[in-house]
């Protein structure tokens, strides 16, 4: 039962890495087409929350608040992980009350 769960946890934590990996390129991809058209992007980061603008010379883009993926899955990956630990931490427990039930019999 602990290795399934232990499977289970590094299946979630490889694809939640990769789709953070998918984000951050998509980040980057924007950040890229921003400045070949002369643009100079900003983003503002705030908890789960960014804002991107552009300038370039007297134009200027304000950026919308939009959600930080990023942080997003960072938080799911930390909250994911945190509650494996907490099961497992849990279970050794039961085992170890359950062996001393049963050493005592």
């Amino acid at each position: 039962m602990k290795l399934l769960t232990l499977v289970e946890a590094l299946v979630v934590n490889v694809l939640l890495i990769a789709l953070l990996l998918w984000i951050t390129g998509d980040y980057g991809f924007r950040a890229a087409y921003w400045g070949g058209e002369g643009f100079t992007p900003t983003t503002v980061r705030y908890p789960l929350f960014l804002i991107t603008s552009a300038v370039k010379g007297s134009t200027s883009i304000p950026g919308l608040l939009t959600v930080d993926w990023q942080q997003v899955v960072i938080l799911i990956l930390a909250v994911t992980d945190a509650i494996y630990v907490s099961s497992l931490l849990g279970s050794r427990r039961d085992d170890r009350q359950t062996a001393g039930l049963s050493a005592s019999e």
